[in-house]
């Protein structure tokens, strides 16, 4: 997916900067846009699965299982041994409590994109 071309935005503060970043948001984004009670989660570029996990969620959300399921086997590859962040870790607790934010919120607000 590294080949992929974008338009250009042009409402970029830094066009140069990379696509999706804060001085370049991509097409979707949407910051700007969440209701004030809305849960949300940011990956950063410099997470180590940053790229994986964004890949994964985009080839799920276009019906590609295939490649899905090779992109998961690739996150699985990286963490099989060094996890990005011990179980212990409040960070990883933080996560599970934003994805049942997540979820009640969708229940109650339904599905939106």
């Amino acid at each position: 997916m590294s080949d992929v071309k974008t338009k250009a935005n042009p409402d970029a503060a830094n066009p140069a900067a990379p696509y999706g970043s804060a001085n370049n948001p991509s097409e979707f984004d949407v910051l700007k846009r969440l209701d004030a009670n809305e849960p949300y989660f940011i990956i950063r570029g410099g997470d180590p699965l940053s790229d994986a996990l964004v890949e994964l969620h985009a080839y799920i959300g276009a019906g590609q299982s295939g490649a899905a399921h090779d992109t998961l086997e690739r996150i699985l590859a990286l963490t099989a041994q060094h996890p990005p962040r011990p179980v212990g870790s409040p960070k990883y607790r933080e996560t599970f409590k934003i994805s049942i934010s997540m979820e009640r919120y969708r229940e109650t607000h339904g599905r939106g994109h």
